[in-house]
C-alpha cells in the first residue's frame, strides 16, 4: 500500500498549480473537468512521491483557517539538499509568506513550515540521505 495522492480544494486553481510548480517542481500529469457541475482538477507529480490533485468548484465553502486546526495539517516535501531548502525559504519570505519555522542549524538537515498559497500549510524537510 502507498497513498495515492493527497486533494487540496482551492479558489484558485491556477494560482495553486502555478505555487506547487514553482516551488516544488509539480508538473501536471492530467486533468480532469467536469464543465456541467464547474469541477476542474489537476493532478500533479512532484518526484516519485504521491501526487497531488487541486480541485476546485464553485459550491465549495471556504472558512477561515486557524493554523492549530483538525483534519489535514501539512503538506510536506523533502529537499534534495540543504541548499534546495534554503532557496525555498528564501522564495517563501520573499514572496511574504507566514514562516512559522525554520531550519536554525545553518548546515545539515533542517525544516521549514510557511502558511502558504491560500492558507495551505507546507513543510520542507532536508535530511541528508533521506532522498537519495
Amino acid at each position: 500500500m502507498r497513498i495515492a495522492n493527497i486533494g487540496i480544494l482551492v479558489k484558485d486553481l491556477e494560482g495553486a498549480k502555478n505555487f506547487f510548480h514553482d516551488y516544488f517542481g509539480a508538473e501536471v500529469l492530467k486533468t480532469w473537468n467536469e464543465p456541467e457541475n464547474g469541477y476542474y482538477s489537476y493532478i500533479m507529480t512532484v518526484g516519485n512521491g504521491a501526487w497531488l490533485e487541486l480541485m476546485t468548484k464553485p459550491s465549495m465553502v471556504d472558512q477561515p483557517k486557524e493554523p492549530n486546526r483538525s483534519g489535514l495539517v501539512h503538506v510536506c516535501f523533502f529537499a534534495s539538499s540543504r541548499e534546495e531548502l534554503d532557496d525555498i525559504v528564501a522564495k517563501l519570505k520573499a514572496d511574504g509568506y507566514t514562516i512559522q519555522y525554520e531550519p536554525s542549524n545553518p548546515t545539515g538537515a533542517g525544516e521549514v513550515r510557511a502558511i502558504a498559497f491560500e492558507d495551505i500549510i507546507v513543510e520542507v524537510n532536508y535530511t541528508p540521505g533521506m532522498c537519495d
